[in-house]
């Protein structure tokens, strides 16, 4: 029992044991021991493609297999199991070179081709001496097997060493295989390896290119692609010579296999793009065999080919004109190609066929499947668009609207913004019903609300109850999705022009949600708003309501010059993914051996796990990023305050000015002027007109509904981290001292669309009243540009002190243990809260954040540990001055991928660098911004 226990266990100790065994005959006969080691061999490929690591078995394997020397199959199995594992023990590997050196000079050919082909395939950068010169002699074999393995080992060593190929000359001798060699899977293989090789351009010779057309029927299905891919690469001298050449591959149109009925069609549209009546020609030509490749059942090669006739109809859609009910959908067709067919009907609608195609187009609306309907929904509403008279698919999308299915009603609100934007006349017949949907209680789109609320904004006017299907939009703001709570800001500042009776509480009770929002996008606008109205009314509706622009196109759509990339690139991925294939080929070496390349001053592996756990970097709950905002920098004004009533100019809304007022712009001047509920009088009690800076104070300042003046609270607008001691940078590159910090700050933006504290210019009294004695001043607002804001009357601010540069020591070098201890002794010195966009987040995190901290230590700020899992990203950065003090500056940085909120804390006994090295950390983080 005792020897029974110690006895290993397992796959990998069974097998060992049974391979040990089979290293001797005993009683078996040669039959029976070549069958057992068939099996075992069997067992251990089945094993190695499950994933386990049967590395240990190589010396058994080698031993095994060379005592039946003469068995194929033995030998098929042992050359697998060798380039599988001989990356991975390379010493044990080389054990095995002489072996598959005698074999490449066995007098069977099956032989010699599997041993060259397994030697070419070890990938091992020391092997190559024992590679090249079983390539050279298979190169001249007298069997064509072997001479096509060797060329494709040609191929292989040189994504190892292009140099040991061009020593040896291979190249050469793959070029004199090509224009001699009588095997033609010989030449194929040739023409694969060369054309990866070398420029095909140079390969493509007028004498090669006729002697493969010539003989392109002996080669196989692959042999054929191959040579009509090279055939694509040349450029005939004359128009003879192009008939010739269309009229010798004729035939192959008729091909069984689809790929080279592709790649026949390549080779027609390439060779006639110059010429333009005979481009038409081949247009019509190539109609019907693409129409049979659609009609197949096998799904993958259908969608291959829908995906080129929606390039070929996007480019000419008279082509498939006549042809649309060879596109419309079958009821076992996959979804997949569902969609395409839906995408080429869009493509192909003219006045000819529109009317058939919308027609089925609206059966398959009434699809079971919700995403079938919508997607029927969404190619009306591209036919509508392509199709310039569209009156009666309009009508359609309206009747959509009436189909009670919420997908159904979504789909068709998205699709009807799209149609007026471009034919803005066709209003008449959209808006009529948009009354009755109860959009805010039946939609929960934020991308159909959005939609709603744009129409509403644009059209309010021919909509009797717009600004009552627009309140609920603004009682339920805080809710709704950031596009919707952009849209509602536009359509009520919008609306408010057109129907300002109606809407002055609905945009007053808008702007202070959304100046109250956390959402950069939306703070930034509604307060951006706010100061338009403010400042000058009438470019205030120059700036928000002009005149509706006709949109010719949209952005989502390919522009020509993708569209002509991509048709250079026919019959390859790019067609199928619609974009070019710059787009998503990284190019890199394809078998190449080198390691990916690190972060220069990444930390070890174990220092990843502080991310998951912050206390491991001494990190306490005072500066733990991670902890939830304590919503500091939206005290302020409710919703239902008159947030229009805060005086961006720091005057109390009972002080007069000297400078006149803007002129209101027509059609609301007499409204905002009128005595109503919440607006306030503009005359006297006499009726004498009122001083015209009273007038404009009572009439611009009573559109939240008639709340009183307030005197503005300092903790409007703040951020919520407030530094304690350091400078900042206001958004002209300033640097501002501690003491400034004391008063309102707003969120600005910094140079190169970075975001910067915004520090107000002055330092308020114990009384709450500013340098210049007023206290209810919003905080120092810039001019900018095509808004009107002049400066404030307020004083003058002093002069900033100016910022010594800050030179950080390239070769500074911290360990996990020296940042640890410092992160846990030094205090927070400084923290703050910035939004950047989607695509900033997902540049941020892409390549396992590499290009992140690659791009922060071209700056000398390395980084000691980054990861984390989404939503929540961390990352730890550190520098050191470069002068005598050498302090250390110690970065935590918290990344919300869901927000898109950046959480900053910095650590350092040198407070009074600090200030040079967050502007250069700005400097750096801006740099990295993708604006989106």
């Amino acid at each position: 029992m005792a020897e029974a226990r110690s006895k290993p266990r397992g796959e990998l100790a069974e097998l060992s044991a049974q391979l040990q065994s089979l290293c001797t005959a005993g009683k078996r006969t040669e039959k029976e021991l070549r069958n057992a080691k068939k099996d075992v061999f069997k067992k251990v490929v089945n094993y190695m493609t499950l994933g386990m690591d049967m590395s240990a078995l190589f010396p058994m394997m080698t031993s095994c297999a060379n005592l039946s020397a003469d068995d194929i199959a033995l030998k098929k199995m042992l050359y697998l199991y060798l380039t599988h594992y001989a990356s991975q023990t390379p010493d044990l590997a080389l054990l095995t070179i002489n072996q598959l050196q005698k074999d490449c000079a066995d007098h069977d050919p099956m032989t010699r081709g599997l041993a060259l082909r397994s030697l070419c395939s070890l990938r091992v950068a020391n092997f190559l001496e024992y590679v090249v010169t079983p390539i050279v002699t298979g190169l001249a074999d007298r069997h064509s097997y072997v001479r096509r393995t060797a060329v494709m080992g040609v191929l292989k060593v040189h994504h190892i060493d292009p140099v040991a190929v061009a020593q040896h000359g291979m190249i050469e001798r793959v070029k004199r295989l090509l224009a001699s060699d009588t095997d033609v899977q010989v030449i194929a293989n040739c023409l694969s390896v060369l054309m990866q090789l070398e420029p095909p351009d140079r390969l493509a010779e007028k004498a090669l290119v006729y002697s493969l057309l010539n003989r392109i029927k002996e080669f196989s299905d692959w042999g054929q692609c191959q040579v009509l891919e090279l055939v694509t690469h040349y450029t005939p001298t004359a128009e003879a010579e192009v008939y010739d050449m269309l009229n010798a591959l004729e035939d192959r149109m008729g091909h069984v296999n689809s790929a080279v009925v592709m790649a026949t069609i390549k080779v027609f549209l390439h060779l006639t793009i110059n010429m333009t009546a005979t481009h038409q020609q081949v247009l019509e030509r190539i109609r019907e065999p693409l129409k049979t490749l659609i009609s197949r059942d096998d799904a993958p090669t259908a969608y291959a080919a829908l995906s080129h006739v929606l390039l070929l109809a996007q480019r000419a859609p008279m082509i498939f004109e006549n042809d649309a009910v060879a596109f419309f959908c079958r009821t076992h067709d996959p979804w997949f190609v569902k969609k395409l067919k839906l995408e080429i009907l869009a493509a192909i609608a003219s006045t000819a066929n529109v009317y058939d195609i919308v027609t089925e187009l609206t059966e398959y609306a009434r699809d079971i499947s919700p995403t079938m309907a919508r997607e029927a929904v969404r190619a009306v509403g591209r036919i509508a668009l392509a199709v310039p008279d569209s009156g009666g698919i309009v009508e359609r999308l309206v009747m959509f609207l009436d189909g009670g299915s919420e997908h159904l009603v979504a789909e068709a609100l998205v699709q009807l913004k799209d149609v007026l934007r471009r034919y803005p006349d066709v209003v008449h017949t959209c808006v009529g019903g948009l009354g009755d949907l109860a959009v805010h209680a039946n939609i929960t789109e934020p991308a159909a609300r959005a939609a709603f609320v744009w129409i509403l904004g644009q059209f309010g006017g021919l909509i009797q109850d717009a600004p009552y299907l627009l309140e609920p939009f603004v009682d339920g703001f805080a809710s709704e999705d950031s596009s919707v709570r952009l849209a509602v800001l536009t359509a009520a500042a919008q609306l408010f022009f057109r129907r300002p009776a109606e809407m002055k509480p609905i945009l007053g009770a808008a702007l202070s949600a959304g100046i109250a929002d956390s959402h950069a996008d939306v703070h930034d606008r509604a307060l951006m708003y706010f100061r338009l109205l403010r400042a000058d009314a009438a470019a205030a509706e120059q700036v928000v309501a002009p005149p509706l622009m006709v949109v010719p196109w949209f952005s989502e759509a390919l522009s020509p010059e993708a569209k002509d990339a991509i048709f250079a690139e026919f019959n390859t991925l790019s067609v199928v993914f619609q974009q070019p294939a710059a787009a998503f080929i990284e190019r890199r070496a394809y078998h190449s051996l080198d390691p990916e390349p690190e972060a220069p001053s990444q930390a070890p592996t174990t220092d990843l796990l502080a991310l998951e756990a912050p206390e491991l970097l001494g990190a306490d709950r005072s500066t733990n990023l991670l902890a939830d905002a304590d919503g500091a920098d939206l005290v302020g004004v409710g919703v239902g305050a008159d947030l229009l009533d805060l005086d961006i100019g720091g005057r109390t809304m009972g002080s007069s000015s000297s400078a006149a007022p803007p002129p209101l712009a027509s059609g609301y001047a007499q409204v905002l002027g009128a005595t109503g509920p919440g607006l306030g009088p503009t005359a006297g009690p006499t009726g004498a007109p009122l001083p015209q800076a009273q007038w404009q104070s009572q009439a611009i300042g009573g559109l939240g509904g008639g709340v009183q003046s307030q005197s503005y609270q300092p903790q409007l607008l703040q951020q919520q981290h407030m530094p304690s001691g350091p400078a900042q940078r206001t958004p002209h590159g300033h640097m501002h001292q501690p003491a400034a910090f004391s008063g309102p700050t707003v969120m600005g933006r910094g140079p190169a669309g970075g975001y910067a504290m915004q520090a107000a210019s002055y330092v308020p009294t114990a009384g709450g009243q500013g340098a210049s004695g007023h206290g209810n001043q919003l905080g120092r607002v810039d001019d900018a540009p095509g808004l009107g804001l002049g400066p404030l009357a307020t004083a003058a601010p002093a002069a900033p002190a100016p910022v010594q540069e800050l030179l950080l020591n390239p070769k500074a070098r911290v360990t996990a243990a020296s940042f640890q201890e410092e992160w846990k002794r030094l205090p927070p010195a400084h923290s703050s809260t910035l939004s950047v966009s989607p695509a900033t987040v997902a540049a941020i995190i892409a390549n396992n954040h590499r290009d992140f901290t690659q791009h922060m230590t071209q700056a000398y700020i390395h980084t000691i540990a980054s990861g984390g899992q989404a939503p929540s990203f961390r990352y730890y950065f550190y520098g050191q001055n470069g002068g005598p003090s050498a302090a250390l500056y110690l970065v935590e940085m918290l990344l919300r991928s869901d927000s898109g909120n950046i959480q900053v804390t910095v650590k350092t006994a040198d407070t009074a660098s600090l200030p040079a090295f967050l502007e250069l950390w700005n400097a750096c983080l801006t740099g990295f911004t993708v604006m989106g």
